[in-house]
């Protein structure tokens, strides 16, 4: 009976010690393949230049396609200003940080609420020249309507009535006459040439 427990043992043991070296591989790999990135080691809210005490450096194994700032590139982002509030234990992105802050002096950022029908079918997009036009004569009181030029800061995803956000930088002496027109819904945006 012993002798022929012997062969058995000896596959099992052999398909163990294949099993062993395939996890250990497979360990390997992952561990082989973490990068030292950055992420907050504490909350920064938008706008307050980051400091170095703000990130810390661990090794992880992120997909190609998530955006990391790699742990050598820290004195790049010292001093940069939060783009976004930044928690503590998130990763650190490059469009996380920027040089300057939306708006600047002199501008104002103005949401406004449009139906899909007021934007442009081919859409637009951050940083584009458009201009706020009424598509009324507007409401007593409001004043004549006037045509507004911006550029965009940011556009938000439809919401559950089908609005779309958008937020409009303007000079800051436009932007109260322009949340008015824009609060009752009635414009549309005009979007100018992309070409430079």
């Amino acid at each position: 009976m012993p002798g022929r427990r012997s062969p058995m043992m000896l596959v099992v043991g052999v398909a163990l010690t294949a099993l062993g070296a395939l996890v250990a591989w497979q360990v390997y790999g992952v561990a082989s393949g973490r990068v030292p990135v950055l992420v907050m080691a504490r909350d920064v809210p938008v706008g307050q230049p980051l400091q170095a005490q703000d990130l810390r450096t661990v090794a992880l194994g992120v997909d190609a396609a998530v955006q990391t700032v790699d742990a050598a590139g820290k004195s790049t982002v010292i001093g940069k200003r939060a783009a976004v509030d930044l928690k503590a234990g998130s990763l650190l992105s490059p469009t996380h940080v920027t040089e300057t802050l939306v708006p600047v002096p002199g501008e104002v950022v103005v949401p406004v609420a449009l139906k899909p029908g007021r934007l442009p079918a081919r859409g637009i997009q951050p940083g584009d020249r458009i201009v706020v036009t009424a598509v009324s004569s507007g409401e007593a009181g409001h004043g004549p309507a006037q045509d507004h030029p911006a550029r965009v800061d940011r556009v938000g995803q439809p919401d559950a009535d089908g609005l779309v956000v958008v937020d409009l930088i303007v000079p800051a002496a436009a932007g109260t006459a322009l949340a008015r027109q824009a609060a009752d819904g009635q414009v549309a945006i005009v979007l100018q040439s992309r070409a430079r």
